[in-house]
């Protein structure tokens, strides 16, 4: 991982306009890492910067701020104001000990536009490899999340179709669609997968079955 990867001109960014490539809300809490490209690090022009200027420690203060902005909303960006960047760089109440270090410690970060930002929330910087690094993290999020949700929806209409078994209706046990309507009626509807409901459920998406009698008159 390395922000000063990404050079002055970088083609993403047009001008001093940059929409940020995730938007309010798409945010990382759970996560407790990111990669860290060792490589690119050591040989990136912000190293060779930072030790030319005798300004070491902002390396440090770099990596704090990597670290915290995947914590933030959304996800690989900082607020623009000194204060919350103080307490995110561990400067604590040092507000101008951090603007010391603000310069080297920011360095490649820029102004990015938020989609979908609340009225009146804090201009948020961006840059645009740690912003690749989160949009990355955020997709594997969404497909981790898909993932659990398609096997969850798997297992409802199973349970589905046992108990539609055990109320001796295997004919519609064996339907999908009709086991896909009743599941369906059962979510929306926040009910667990139990006899009565499934019950309730075929009854009301397939209709409540005929009862007839041994003569043949309708009851």
């Amino acid at each position: 991982m390395n922000p000063s990867d990404a050079r002055d001109d970088t083609p993403e960014i047009v001008g001093e306009f940059w929409a940020y490539p995730l938007r309010h809300g798409d945010r990382l809490q759970s996560y407790d890492w990111m990669p860290l490209y060792v490589e690119r690090l050591l040989s990136s022009r912000f190293v060779a910067r930072m030790i030319y200027q005798e300004r070491r420690q902002d390396i440090g203060t770099a990596l704090l701020l990597w670290s915290a902005s995947m914590k933030q909303d959304p996800a690989g960006t900082l607020p623009d104001d000194d204060i919350e960047l103080a307490q995110l760089a561990r400067f604590g109440a040092d507000v101008d000990g951090w603007r010391e270090a603000r310069a080297g410690a920011l360095y490649g970060w820029r102004a990015a536009h938020i989609d979908d930002a609340p009225p009146g929330a804090l201009p948020r910087l961006g840059h645009p490899v740690i912003a690749e690094i989160a949009q990355e993290q955020f997709k594997r999020k969404r497909g981790r999340e898909r993932g659990r949700e398609v096997a969850s929806w798997a297992t409802a209409k199973s349970r589905v179709r046992s108990k539609l078994r055990d109320a001796k209706h295997a004919r519609i046990a064996e339907n999908d669609f009709a086991v896909e309507q009743i599941a369906e009626w059962l979510r929306d509807n926040d009910l667990y997968v139990t006899t009565e409901n499934v019950r309730v459920a075929m009854e009301t998406v397939m209709g409540a079955p005929k009862v007839v009698s041994m003569n043949g008159g309708g009851v």
